[in-house]
């Protein structure tokens, strides 16, 4: 068969699995939704927080690397069949099974063949492939342990080019946690290139692994090189759009649209004379003539902050597809007052001082020396009730002293309706003991009276 006519049928089969899986109902039990930083408990006890790591601080909007979906998406028999005849290659399909725009990448011949391993104290690291173009990075890793029985974690990733300095980029990833004892990890690695700064030759991966939740004093290095030539002459597809929107008299602007072959970003811009903060926004994506969805589906980075009123949102990569119209879409639009958004607590009497409403409580707080936990419910509406949040990791107290945060935990409550969450921090100064703790909220679940529909390409 003529190789365009392969890939028409490759890429028909792929849409229709899209499609169908357009069409499934989430149950009203599923177990977890990821979409704000947070992982639901499958049970109801609380879980940590698998937490993403990078290298670009504040601005990121940070989000989870996950295996899984909410739902089970399956590859096309076909496209499956395309990339995973090669050896090897069965794990990274796996992988990227819940993003049509990463499979696309891969039949169109972006992935790269690394095998490079550093071994030591029985545990061996190797990087299996990379996916990539100018802006996006995926790296396939495995971690195998010599014998049976132990568990094993990512827990710290840096990457360096030959001149040994710190690449200028983000990165995240999960931790393998709860998934108990496998001696060997398969997963994945987010890298987001910074569009100022070049791609090096060549990387260096220094790896921290943990065996039996102990970290090994030595870190991993793998040295591999980049093939360049598999995406340079695949350009970016840039998109003016300056669409204004305005919903509940809070104004944003879709500035423009950006199309690499991994990935589709779409820049927001908010008005900063808006009454309320705009924290989310619900299923946003983007739709086609076809009626065709491109959305960000869990694994990665979901977005970019820009200052304090500029979001970059990393949807999925329509650039095989090149559709003829483009419609952005978003259910709802999460926000908050903006004099509602500090959350103040006494930390002697362990009552809110502030509050946005009556449906934060909290529950309990715990202070020994400078480790300082706190516990919270939180009461939500139906289409919420699945939908777990980031309270923010920015504590501070009176006395100006500064906290890191050590772990997070969200899980149900009593009833549907009812969510707990913990939060355990450490103060890293020594400004005395504070009377109250405050942080600002990073999402909380009230929102405006529609969402809104805009079009980007026509």
């Amino acid at each position: 068969m003529h190789e365009d006519q392969t890939f028409t049928r490759l890429e028909q089969e792929l849409w229709n699995e899209k499609e169908r899986m357009d069409n499934v109902t989430v149950p009203s039990d599923i177990d977890s939704y990821i979409r704000s930083g947070m992982q639901q408990a499958k049970q109801r006890k609380a879980r940590d927080r698998r937490i993403v790591r990078n290298r670009w601080g504040s601005a990121i909007v940070v989000g989870i690397l996950m295996v899984g979906m909410f739902f089970s998406i399956r590859l096309s028999p076909a496209v499956a069949a395309y990339v995973s005849h090669l050896p090897g290659m069965e794990k990274l399909v796996d992988l990227i099974r819940d993003d049509k725009g990463l499979q696309m990448a891969a039949e169109h011949d972006l992935v790269q063949s690394i095998g490079a391993t550093a071994s030591h104290d029985g545990v061996s690291f190797t990087v299996n492939q990379v996916l990539m173009d100018q802006r996006r990075m995926l790296l396939f890793y495995t971690i195998q342990h010599e014998l049976e029985g132990h568990s094993l974690d990512l827990e710290k990733m840096t990457f360096y080019d030959k001149n040994g300095e710190e690449s200028k980029a983000g990165y995240s990833w999960s931790f393998n946690g709860d998934m108990g004892p496998a001696s060997k990890v398969q997963n994945r690695v987010d890298i987001y290139w910074e569009e100022t700064s070049p791609i090096p030759d060549s990387v260096t991966a220094k790896v921290t692994i943990s065996v039996d939740k102990k970290k090994l004093d030595a870190p991993f290095e793998v040295t591999f090189p980049i093939n360049k030539t598999k995406y340079e002459t695949l350009e970016e597809s840039v998109y003016p759009v300056y669409r204004e929107v305005t919903v509940d008299g809070q104004r944003f602007t879709v500035s423009r649209m950006v199309v690499y072959p991994t990935q589709t970003e779409v820049t927001i811009e908010f008005d900063p004379e808006n009454t309320k903060h705009i924290f989310d926004f619900d299923r946003l994506r983007l739709e086609d003539e076809k009626g065709h969805t491109y959305a960000f589906w869990g694994n990665g980075i979901p977005s970019k902050k820009e200052g304090e009123n500029k979001i970059t949102y990393n949807l999925e990569s329509l650039y095989f597809e090149q559709p003829q119209k483009l419609t952005l879409k978003a259910d709802g639009i999460r926000a908050l007052d903006k004099d509602k958004l500090q959350v103040i607590i006494d930390g002697k009497k362990g009552t809110l001082i502030k509050s946005p409403d009556s449906r934060l409580r909290l529950t309990a707080i715990r202070q020994n020396e400078n480790v300082v936990g706190m516990d919270f419910t939180l009461l939500v509406d139906k289409m919420d009730e699945h939908r777990f949040m980031s309270f923010g990791n920015e504590l501070t107290d009176n006395r100006g002293n500064k906290y890191e945060s050590v772990s997070s935990t969200a899980s149900s409550g009593d009833t549907d309706s009812s969510q707990m969450y913990g939060e355990l921090y450490k103060r890293t100064t020594t400004k005395g003991a504070p009377d109250t703790y405050s942080f600002t909220l990073a999402d909380y679940p009230t929102r405006l009276s529609e969402g809104f529909t805009v079009e980007v390409k026509h």
